[in-house]
C-alpha cells in the first residue's frame, strides 16, 4: 500500500469513527429523555409550558372527544410500555386497562386530583403547580428551570385572565343572562355574566330535563345557550333556536378547534365566542325592535286610513240621505 493510499485509508477511518460517535451520541442523548405521556391535552400543555428540556410530551386522548367515551387503541398501549412519567387527572376510566396491557412497571404518576374545573383560571394554576411540584420531586436536576418557568406561566394565566374579564366588562356584558352547560358554568360566571339555569350532559338528561331547560331558555332575555364541545352540541343548538337565543360552542380541551391550540388560546376563543354570540343575539334583537317598530307604524297608518274610508264613507251617506229628503 502506498503511503497517500495509506493516508487516505487513516482519513476514511477517521471520518468513520467520527460519525459513529456522533451517532452513539444522539442515540444515548435521545435515551436519556424523559417520556412523559398526559392522558389529554390540556395536562400536556401545562407539562410542556414547565419542562422542554430533555423531555418528549405526548398525550392520549385526541382533544375533541369526550373522556367518558374515548376508546384506546394498539398505539396508546405502546406510548403507555414507553412512559417514564404518566400524568392523569385519576379518573379515566380506560387509563387502568392501558396500564395493564402496556406491561409498563417502571413508570411513575402524576395524578391531578380534586383540582377543580380547568378551565377556570385559579384552578388551572393549581394543575400547573401540583405538576410543577411533582416534577421538581422526580426530576431534581431539572428544579431551577421547572420553577422558572411555573413561574412565568402562572403570571401569563393571571394576566390572561384579567384582560378577559376587562373584555366583559368593556362590552358591557356583565350580568347578560345565558344558559350553560354545567362543566362551563363556573368559567361563565367568573367572567361576570348571569348564568340562569345549568344543564348537564345532554345524552343523561330526561324529556323532563330537556322540558326544564327549554322553558328557562324562553323565560325571557336569555342571550346565549352555551355547549360544551366534547357533550354534545345538537341539544344546545335546539334549545338556542326554539328561544331565540344565540347558540354558542365552548371547548374544554385545547387543541380540539383552530386558533386554541393551548390552554391560554383556548379560554379566550371561548370568551371571544361569547362575546360575538352575545353581540349577535342584541344585533338580532335590535333588529326585531325595529321591525316592530316598523311594523306597528304601518298598523297604525292602516288603522288611520280605514278610519279615514269609514268617515269618508259616513260623510258620503249622510249626503245621499239629504239628498234623497229634498
Amino acid at each position: 500500500m502506498s503511503h497517500i493510499r495509506k493516508r487516505k485509508y487513516i482519513l476514511i477511518c477517521i471520518v468513520a469513527m467520527l460519525l459513529l460517535s456522533f451517532f452513539t451520541i444522539t442515540t444515548q442523548a435521545e435515551e436519556t429523555k424523559t417520556a412523559i405521556i398526559c392522558t389529554n391535552s390540556m395536562l400536556a400543555d401545562f407539562t410542556s409550558n414547565l419542562l422542554t428540556e430533555n423531555v418528549t410530551i405526548e398525550y392520549i386522548m385526541p382533544a375533541g372527544v369526550c373522556p367518558a367515551h374515548f376508546d384506546t387503541c394498539p398505539s396508546d398501549v405502546s406510548k403507555i410500555a414507553s412512559a417514564d412519567v404518566i400524568i392523569s387527572l385519576g379518573w379515566e376510566p380506560w387509563l387502568t386497562s392501558l396500564l395493564e396491557a402496556s406491561g409498563n412497571m417502571d413508570y411513575k404518576e402524576i395524578k391531578c386530583v380534586q383540582l377543580g374545573e380547568w378551565n377556570m383560571p385559579s384552578n388551572a394554576k393549581k394543575y400547573v403547580e401540583k405538576i410543577r411540584d411533582e416534577l421538581m420531586t422526580m426530576l431534581p436536576a431539572y428544579n431551577n428551570t421547572i420553577q422558572t418557568n411555573a413561574q412565568h406561566y402562572l403570571e401569563q394565566i393571571d394576566e390572561t385572565a384579567n384582560d378577559l374579564q376587562e373584555q366583559i366588562v368593556n362590552n358591557n356584558f356583565l350580568d347578560k343572562k345565558v344558559i350553560c352547560m354545567q362543566w362551563q358554568k363556573e368559567f361563565v360566571e367568573w367572567l361576570g355574566l348571569n348564568v340562569t339555569y345549568s344543564y348537564a350532559p345532554p345524552e343523561g338528561l330526561s324529556v323532563q330535563d330537556e322540558l326544564d331547560v327549554i322553558n328557562a331558555a324562553s323565560g325571557g332575555e336569555i342571550c346565549a345557550v352555551i355547549d360544551n364541545l366534547q357533550s354534545g352540541t345538537e341539544f344546545g343548538a335546539r334549545v338556542a333556536s326554539e328561544s331565540g337565543a344565540s347558540h354558542v360552542i365552548f371547548t374544554n380541551f385545547p387543541g380540539a378547534v383552530p386558533g386554541a391550540d393551548t390552554y391560554l388560546e383556548m379560554i379566550t376563543y371561548n370568551t371571544q365566542q361569547l362575546i360575538n354570540g352575545t353581540l349577535a343575539y342584541e344585533y338580532k334583537q335590535g333588529e326585531i325592535a325595529e321591525l316592530e317598530s316598523i311594523i306597528s307604524a304601518l298598523e297604525l297608518e292602516r288603522n288611520a286610513s280605514l278610519f279615514g274610508v269609514a268617515l269618508l264613507g259616513l260623510i258620503a251617506a249622510v249626503f245621499i240621505v239629504l239628498y234623497k229628503k229634498k
